[in-house]
Order: structure tokens, then sequence, then C-alpha cells
């Protein structure tokens, strides 16, 4: 009953949703600017094979950031969650460069690295970058002493301590960060795929207000919609799994 439950209240929300896109684009009666639903659904299917590839573009940018930036936060992360003289040295320079949004720096990035795909893939670094880092910093942070403790005293030590109590007892948070790195990433590659990119989603939106397609745009929205929804729910499913 609870699973039910649990479907019902998202699917009544997206049928609501269709209904009140139904209602605006009849009483608007403009489907060049407002396509009903049905427009929409023809669009997706028409252009199957480029919504494809542009999805397939996109994902492999957010993909190579967030990995990146993984790589780079997780172990930086738990080094500032487990070193205070570490955490107090670098907590100042990561307030100052973290309410900075990662399409800012997209100017400088194509000055830096030039209009392709580098340039992508370190908005998502930068997206990801952060919300990575602090929750790992985090969980390590709020590792129990006791728990710590009771496993010194067992004799682990080092790689071994890591291993078998800070790393796991730090993975909730961190799994929380990895799913926050990989929302803003996925969201931030729009933004550049806009400016510097060549193919993915964000182009294909951008191309579809130059031809006066809004049935495109909204085909590439849902796309999106759809990719982040099932790369975040595969995300909680390896959560999940590692927990058990």
């Amino acid at each position: 009953m609870k699973r039910l439950a649990a479907l019902g209240w998202p699917a009544l929300g997206v049928v609501t949703l269709v209904l009140l896109w139904v209602g605006a684009a009849l009483y608007m009666g403009k489907p060049h600017v407002l396509p009903g639903p049905w427009a929409v659904a023809e669009t997706m299917f028409s252009m199957r094979g480029p919504l494809v590839v542009a999805a397939a573009k996109s994902l492999s940018r957010v993909g190579v950031g967030w990995l990146a930036a993984a790589a780079v936060a997780l172990p930086a992360g738990w080094a500032m969650g487990a070193v205070p003289a570490l955490d107090r040295e670098l907590r100042a320079l990561l307030s100052l460069l973290r309410p900075i949004p990662p399409f800012v720096w997209l100017p400088l990035l194509l000055l830096w690295v030039g209009i392709g795909e580098p340039s992508s893939w370190m908005v998502c670094f930068v997206a990801a970058l952060f919300p990575i880092l602090a929750h790992a910093r985090q969980g390590v942070a709020e590792t129990p002493v006791a728990l710590a403790a009771a496993a010194e005293n067992l004799g682990a030590t080092g790689l071994h301590l890591w291993a078998r109590v800070r790393v796991p007892a730090a993975l909730p948070l961190t799994f929380t960060g990895l799913k926050a790195g990989w929302s803003l990433a996925w969201m931030s590659v729009v933004a550049a795929e806009l400016v510097g990119a060549d193919g993915g989603l964000g182009q294909l939106i951008l191309d579809s207000r130059n031809l006066a397609r809004p049935d495109l745009a909204m085909s590439g929205m849902a796309v999106l919609g759809a990719v982040a929804a099932v790369t975040g729910g595969l995300l909680g499913w390896a959560e999940r799994r590692v927990a058990e």
C-alpha cells in the first residue's frame, strides 16, 4: 500500500501538469508559441535519432566532468574531515569559490582551453566539485569518535582504519554529495553547450529557438529531465546497494 501511495502522488503530479499544459495550449490557440503535449510527443518521435545523439553527447560531458570532480573531491574532502589543520587552511578559500555559479567560469574557460569539449568538461567539473567535497568532508568529520576509538583499540590503524571505519561511516553523506554534484553538473552542461560546444541538448535547444520550433525545444527539455531522473535513480540504487 505504501509503495502504491509513493507511486500515486508523483503520477498525480505529472497528470495534473499535463492537464494544465493542455488547457494552456488550447486557451492560447497558438501552437507556434505553446505547442500541446501531442505536438511535442510527435516531435520527440520524429526527431528521436537527433535527440538520442544529443542526449548521449550531453551525458558523456557530464560523466567526464563528474568523474573528474569525484576523483579530486573525495580524497580532498575526506582528508579535510580527518585533519582539522588542513580543513582550517582550505575552508576560507573554498568559501570564496563555492558561491560562484559554474557557468560564470565559462568566459575564462573559453580563453584558457578554447571552444569545444574541454570547456564543457570543466564547467561540469566545477559544478560537481564543491558539493562532493563538502559532503565528503562532513561525512568523515562526523564519524563518531567512539566508533573510531573502538576500531583503534581493536588494532585498526592507517589504511585499515580508513577502509573499515571512516569511509563506510562517511558513505551516506558522500553519496548525498555525489548525487548533488551530478544534478548540478547536469544543469550546468546546458549552459556550456549553449556557448562553447558542438552538439548536445543545450545546442539542440538553442537551434530550436533559431528555427522558431518551440516543440523541438520542449522535446529537448523533456529528454533532459528524463535522463536526469534516470541517472539520479541509478545513483540512488547504487547508494542502496552499497549500504547493504
